[in-house]
C-alpha cells in the first residue's frame, strides 16, 4: 500500500508522541515542522493532544489556529497575516489540501476554478500539482489538457470537524435505514419464493399420486371391457403402459382423445375407460 494512502497518519504518530511531552514554544515549533512535513496531511490526532489543545488562549494561538486551518480548512480561510507566516513547503501543502478536497466532492472539475480556490496562477502550475498529488497517492484521476478539467476517480479523506459530526451520523443512520428496508423486502420476496416452491411441490406430488391411482385402476379393469369375448388388450392391440399420457414427463395434464392404441372396441368400452380415467 502506498505510505500517502492513509494521508500520512504512520509518519504522524512520532510528532504525537512528541506533542505529549512538548509545551508552550516548543509544541508551537512541533506543529509548524509537521505542517512542513512532506508526508503528513492529516492531523486529527494531533489536534487531539492535550499540550496542543492548550496553546490556545495563549500567545501561540496563531500556530494552534494554523493546525486548524490545515486539518479542516482550505486556501480561502487562511487570514492574510497566517499566510505571511508561511513557508513554501507549507504553502504547497495547503494548497494540495485545498485541491483534495475540491476533488473529493465532485467528480470532473475545470482548472480554472481550481486555480481560484488554491490561488496558482497557471494552468502549468496547476498540472503540475495535480501529477504530484496522483503521484503521491492523494488524488485518482484523468487530466484533460484540451478540455482544461480533470476528471477524478478518489481522493483521499481529511479530518473530520467535531461540528460536522451529527451531520456524518445522521447521514449513516439514513444508510442503515435504506439498507435495512432493501433487507427486508428480499427476505419478503425469498420467503414467497419458497412458499411458492413448496406449493408446486405439493402440486405435483398429489398430480402423481392421482396418475398411479387411475394407471392401476385402468390395469385392473382393461381385461374385463371386452365385447363378444374379446379381451381389449388382447385383440384390438392396446398398450395402457405405452398410450397413457405421460403426465409426470410433460405430455399432458389429462387422457384428451386417446386412451388406447387401435380401433375402439364395439360399444364404446375405450370411451369407457377414458371416462373411468377422468
Amino acid at each position: 500500500m502506498d505510505v500517502f494512502d492513509e494521508g500520512g497518519a504512520p509518519e504522524l504518530q512520532q510528532f504525537v508522541l512528541l506533542a505529549q511531552s512538548a509545551r508552550g514554544a516548543a509544541c508551537a515549533a512541533l506543529i509548524r515542522q509537521v505542517l512542513a512535513h512532506p508526508k503528513v496531511f492529516v492531523f486529527g490526532e494531533l489536534l487531539a493532544v492535550r499540550n496542543v489543545r492548550e496553546l490556545a488562549g495563549t500567545e501561540h494561538t496563531p500556530a494552534l489556529a494554523l493546525l486548524n486551518t490545515f486539518a479542516y480548512g482550505t486556501w480561502s480561510d487562511l487570514a492574510p497575516a497566517m499566510a505571511a507566516t508561511l513557508d513554501l513547503p507549507m504553502a504547497l501543502k495547503l494548497k494540495k489540501l485545498t485541491v483534495v478536497s475540491m476533488c473529493a466532492s465532485e467528480e470532473v472539475i475545470a482548472y480554472d476554478v481550481l486555480q481560484k480556490a488554491a490561488a496558482i496562477d497557471s494552468v502549468r502550475e496547476l498540472e503540475d500539482l495535480l501529477i504530484s498529488l496522483i503521484y503521491e497517492g492523494l488524488l485518482r484521476g484523468k487530466l484533460d489538457q484540451r478540455s482544461k478539467h480533470i476528471k477524478v476517480a478518489h481522493a483521499i479523506a481529511r479530518d473530520v470537524h467535531p461540528d460536522e459530526l451529527p451531520r456524518l451520523a445522521a447521514k449513516l443512520q439514513a444508510w442503515r435505514d435504506t439498507n435495512t428496508g432493501l433487507m427486508a423486502a428480499l427476505e419478503g420476496q425469498a420467503r414467497a419464493y419458497k412458499d411458492e416452491q413448496s406449493e408446486q411441490a405439493a402440486r405435483k406430488a398429489a398430480l402423481q399420486q392421482r396418475v398411479a391411482q387411475q394407471m392401476e385402476k385402468l390395469r385392473h379393469s382393461a381385461p374385463h371391457m371386452d365385447m363378444g369375448g374379446s379381451s381389449v388388450g388382447a385383440q384390438d392391440g392396446y398398450d395402457l403402459d405405452e398410450d397413457l399420457p405421460m403426465v409426470l414427463h410433460g405430455e399432458g395434464r389429462r387422457l384428451g382423445g386417446r386412451v388406447l392404441k387401435g380401433k375402439h372396441p364395439p360399444g364404446g368400452s375405450g370411451r369407457r375407460a377414458h371416462e373411468d380415467f377422468r
